[in-house]
């Protein structure tokens, strides 16, 4: 079955009352969602210790493995069929950012056990479902138990009252505007950190973002500024690392935590291939200068990294990490080019897909964390939130532009500050 219902409504109180009703009753239960770093706040939250519970990723619960294939490109794949039978519940958090694939592999490996699937049917959906109205799982014909009531929040707090009217607002209102969800626009921009407005505008660009970000972070505060293109969220990104680290020559800082931008494989010291999910969170041990031994013509560092199973790996990064998506891209038009014009044999066109393919997979996707995308940013709370509505608005559905809006809204603890040029 499915239980639903926005940020705030009760949904982790409610699995954590039905965990120790099960747990008493010595059933076996299985508790996974989509990241690490989604897991984990589940642990904190609930809080349960004891045998009877295992936390582990969906991808780690299903044996998928990773495999690379001839082209350089790696696929997930089944692994030894895993006997989920010898749970009697398993609990999928964040259900919303399942993708159809992974909900197909859960149905075939199920057995008898019952799952109850947790999530916010608000949300975006995964970046492969963004087409569809709803996340995928909510589509499916379970029994439904919904929460509508949010609880995190007072009824006239202004978070709940945005919420509420992104929650009610109609598709065939068009997009909302600053104007058509607050009346007192004037009233709402900050004139510093003493100001007790929970939700704030700034005026203003990425200068004015900037500035209010690392305010915030000098006061302790775990901020992070939200943007839609990956474009918007590197300029950010660039930006706050230069002013927290000044002019240094490595493309991290140690102790920094920084975000994987892209599901990859990494090898450990034991030469295993291991699967680290889109999004996840980790932490720079040390960095130092090292080539590619099969393009030392890449300047790149080494990045030794803990994630937050407490284990460690490393990585090589390219000092220039835009400049090297750039070439990947490039070769990638190449190839498309190549197919549309039917110029050339598939044997050419596979081996500059290999050729390709290897070149992008030679060095980690790692980002920093100051900012990071809406898609990247559900199932995570910050302290604060600053969000680039001017950048939001580049979401061409308005349905997704709504949803983005309410994902924004319900990730902060305390701050909730937009950043626009013009309140007009």
């Amino acid at each position: 079955m499915i239980l639903s219902g926005p940020a705030g409504s009760g949904k982790t109180t409610l699995t954590a009352s039905f965990l120790k009703a099960a747990t008493s009753r010595g059933l076996s239960v299985a508790i996974t969602a989509p990241t690490h770093k989604a897991l984990r706040v589940l642990r904190e939250t609930m809080g349960h210790r004891g045998s009877p519970l295992l936390f582990t990723t969906l991808h780690s619960l299903l044996g998928l493995r990773l495999s690379e294939n001839e082209d350089g490109s790696f696929s997930v794949t089944p692994g030894p069929a895993p006997d989920l039978s010898l749970y009697d519940w398993i609990i999928v958090d964040e259900c919303s950012l399942v993708g159809g694939d992974l909900l197909r592999s859960l149905d075939l490996a199920r057995g008898s056990a019952r799952i109850l699937f947790v999530g916010d049917p608000y949300q975006l959906p995964p970046v492969d479902s963004i087409h569809l109205e709803t996340p995928p799982v909510f589509s499916r014909p379970y029994p439904l138990l919904s929460l509508d009531r949010v609880h995190r929040q007072t009824g006239d707090h202004p978070v709940h009252l945005l919420t509420r009217r992104l929650l009610a607002w109609r598709p065939d209102a068009g997009r909302p505007t600053p104007p058509s969800l607050f009346r007192n626009l004037p009233d709402l921009v900050p004139e510093d950190l003493s100001d007790p407005g929970k939700i704030l505008w700034i005026p203003g660009g990425s200068r004015e973002a900037v500035q209010w970000a690392t305010k915030l972070g000098e006061k302790g505060e775990n901020v992070r500024i939200l943007a839609y293109t990956n474009r918007r969220v590197e300029h950010y990104n660039a930006l706050l690392y230069q002013r927290e680290y000044g002019l240094i020559s490595t493309p991290f800082a140690p102790h920094e935590r920084i975000l994987l931008q892209e599901t990859v494989g990494v090898k450990t010291s034991e030469g295993e291939l291991r699967l680290l999910p889109a999004g996840e969170e980790l932490t720079v041990l040390e960095i130092f200068p090292e080539r590619h031994p099969d393009y030392p013509e890449i300047p790149a560092h080494r990045v030794y990294l803990e994630d937050e199973t407490g284990g460690y790996f490393s990585v090589l990064v390219p000092d220039d990490a835009l400049g090297h998506q750039k070439s990947v891209d490039t070769h990638f038009r190449e190839i498309r080019r190549l197919k549309e014009a039917g110029t050339a044999d598939r044997k050419e066109i596979a081996v500059l897909s290999k050729k390709t393919w290897t070149l992008k997979r030679a060095f980690a996707p790692l980002r920093h964390g100051y900012a990071t995308t809406i898609f990247k940013a559900q199932g995570s709370t910050f302290d604060s939130v600053i969000v680039d509505w001017t950048d939001l608005n580049r979401f061409r559905e308005d349905r997704a532009f709504v949803r983005a809006l309410y994902v924004a809204a319900t990730r902060p603890r305390f701050r909730l500050l937009f950043s626009i040029s013009s309140l007009a």
